[in-house]
């Protein structure tokens, strides 16, 4: 039996160290996405313990205004988001890594105008808003806050410089913007911007 070359046994262990270099670049993205999940859903869990309290009528409600910033639900059915958004800086990195961020100057949840701007990371093992892009004009968007539910309607879809921030201006008639990263699964060099209006609140369910 002839011997292997220094050339073959080199490649051979390249080949070890390459496979066990992917093992614990694997095990490294499922311990993250692990914890992503344990932050969610130690958030959905605060978010259970709330306690609120609804008038007795009528089922839909035409004028409701959200007047403290506090944890809310997002639910994106075609996408199959149900996440919780936090309170606090949109820029820390860390608050970030745990799920969606209220922008501290965008508006409150209100029947009469304003707009609700919430920023969440894309792609890797976060993953929050990463199919975002598939939503279509009409899609509902629902966001849970206090025990309503304000039942949105996607309007458009835009990209944008990252330092166009009037996307989250306020706004006359009561609307939700959902910002993240783009392209998807790179270092994002532009925002993606989807823009909703109010279409009705109803209970939480």
């Amino acid at each position: 039996m002839r011997k292997k070359s220094g050339i073959q046994k080199y490649l051979q262990w390249f080949g070890i160290l390459l496979i066990i270099c992917g093992l614990g670049l694997l095990g490294y993205y499922l311990y993250e996405k692990m914890q992503v999940s344990g932050y969610q859903r130690q958030l959905h869990k605060n978010y259970e313990d709330l306690d609120f309290e609804l008038p007795g009528e009528p089922e839909t409600f035409d004028h409701v205004a959200i007047t403290e910033r506090q944890l809310m639900r997002l639910i994106i059915p075609r996408i199959n988001v149900d996440l919780i958004v936090q309170v606090g800086d949109v820029y820390d990195q860390g608050l970030l890594d745990k799920g969606p961020v209220h922008f501290e100057n965008s508006d409150l949840p209100d029947t009469g105008g304003g707009n609700v701007a919430i920023a969440a990371h894309r792609g890797s093992y976060w993953g929050f808003f990463t199919d975002l892009d598939q939503l279509n004009p009409g899609d509902k968007i629902f966001l849970d806050v206090e025990g309503y539910r304000f039942i949105y309607e996607m309007e458009w879809i835009r990209i944008v410089d990252p330092l166009d921030w009037s996307v989250i201006d306020s706004t006359d008639y009561p609307a939700l913007t959902l910002q993240t990263c783009h392209p998807k699964n790179v270092r994002g060099t532009h925002r993606l911007i989807v823009r909703a209006r109010l279409d009705s609140v109803t209970r939480a369910s």
